[in-house]
């Protein structure tokens, strides 16, 4: 909190004088543009979240973040590039969030491959960039929100479950890993995935597939399942104001600590995450819209409640927009609600997790160009969990090159 606080009074501080030329506005170019290197800065600041409604993990608020990315890329022939980001977050952990090769075997067509750890492929929000692509401050409940179900850890009946509904951020089961930890979100966006992608434009078709690691609630780097995700993306833009796009995915969770709590038959590739998810967006002038529907199910390999395997079912709708009022102010608000399916318990039907609905509203000023300040005010309503609603309110600063 401190960090986030105090990088926000710098980036403040220096887009004040940014006119004088302290900070750079466009990405730095060496080596007559063979190496081009940009960074993203980010501090967010906002109140406690008792309730765990915005967190990625036990530790951590995305509502208080101080996040650094600086991105490079390298233009090592006509057919060959290699990109890599960098990312600091929370003023504490540091990884490679992207590290990959880009090939295209034909310069001319628009067509490439990248190989490593790649951009995302599923989705429109996890296209974006984290904070100048994102309409308000909050990350969409979809690509977020912890659930209970954790991919080293398994209930052993369908009431173990029902216990841990609104304890993502720290649920525990009696098989496997027996330690509280974080669970699952529908789709993980603080980690990227590992594989090859493939990409190509045609007309007014944009097309991506990958093969990765993990699935994409469970991103890996190292394999620890033995299976692979299929991934891919159609996106169609009949007119330049309309974008309609089409994503699936089919990918193992379970990690092989669950492996031996698995019954006689069941395999950990039986752990299987498939999603499918619809958006649209259309921009007219100072008004831009998007919508977003995801459903995912997840099977779990073991009888929940003396059946074979239990699909855990949960879908994702959400709406949002922006309007700019005046030249470097804007407003906009998204609105959201996460879902799950119901598995019989006692002679019950019970939903397997607690539905959360999520309405957001904020306003946006770019200082420069390159320095936007963001405000907005979160209200979260829970069917579950210790907190059940929770209104948080956040500030953010945004600076780029």
């Amino acid at each position: 909190m401190k960090q986030a606080l105090l990088a926000l009074g710098v980036l403040l501080l220096s887009a004040t004088g940014a006119r004088a030329q302290l900070l750079p506005t466009e990405p730095v170019s060496v080596a007559d543009g063979r190496l081009v290197v940009s960074a993203e800065i980010s501090a967010t600041v906002g109140g406690g979240d008792p309730g765990f409604f915005n967190y990625t993990d036990y530790e951590y608020s995305g509502l208080r973040n101080l996040r650094v990315g600086v991105g490079a890329e390298l233009r090592a022939s006509r057919w060959l590039q290699v990109l890599g980001e960098l990312r600091l977050d929370h003023a504490t952990h540091v990884e490679p969030f992207a590290l990959y090769a880009r090939i295209r075997p034909w310069p001319e067509r628009r067509f490439d491959i990248q190989v490593g750890r790649i951009p995302g492929t599923f989705g429109a929000f996890g296209r974006t960039s984290y904070g100048t692509g994102n309409l308000v401050i909050g990350t969409p409940l979809a690509y977020q929100y912890l659930t209970s179900l954790r991919p080293d850890s398994l209930p052993a009946t369908a009431d173990d479950l029902l216990r841990m509904r609104g304890r993502g951020w720290l649920s525990n089961f009696p098989l496997g890993v027996a330690a509280a930890d974080r669970g699952l979100p529908l789709i993980n966006s603080v980690r990227s995935d590992t594989g090859v992608q493939a990409h190509g434009l045609k007309g007014v078709v944009e097309w991506t597939a990958a093969v990765t690691t993990g699935s994409l609630s469970n991103p890996k780097v190292r394999d620890d399942n033995g299976g692979r995700q299929l991934v891919g993306r159609v996106v169609a833009r009949p007119v330049p104001a309309v974008a309609v796009g089409v994503s699936a995915a089919r990918g193992a969770y379970l990690s092989r600590a669950v492996e031996r709590a698995l019954p006689s038959g069941a395999r950990l590739d039986d752990g299987i995450q498939r999603v499918l998810g619809v958006d649209g967006e259309y921009s007219e002038g100072r008004f831009l819209a998007r919508a977003e529907l995801i459903r995912s199910h997840w099977a779990l390999p073991f009888a929940l409640s003396g059946g074979g395997n239990e699909r855990l079912g949960a879908h994702s709708l959400l709406v949002e927009g922006r309007y700019r009022i005046a030249p470097g102010l804007q407003l906009a608000a998204r609105a959201e609600r996460l879902d799950f399916s119901r598995i019989q318990a006692g002679g019950l039907s019970e939903l397997w997790e607690a539905p959360v609905q999520r309405i957001e509203a904020g306003a946006s000023y770019s200082i420069i160009r390159n320095v936007t300040l963001k405000a907005s005010v979160q209200r979260n309503v829970r069917d579950g969990g210790r907190i059940r609603r929770d209104t948080l309110a956040a500030m953010q600063v945004v600076y780029w090159f």
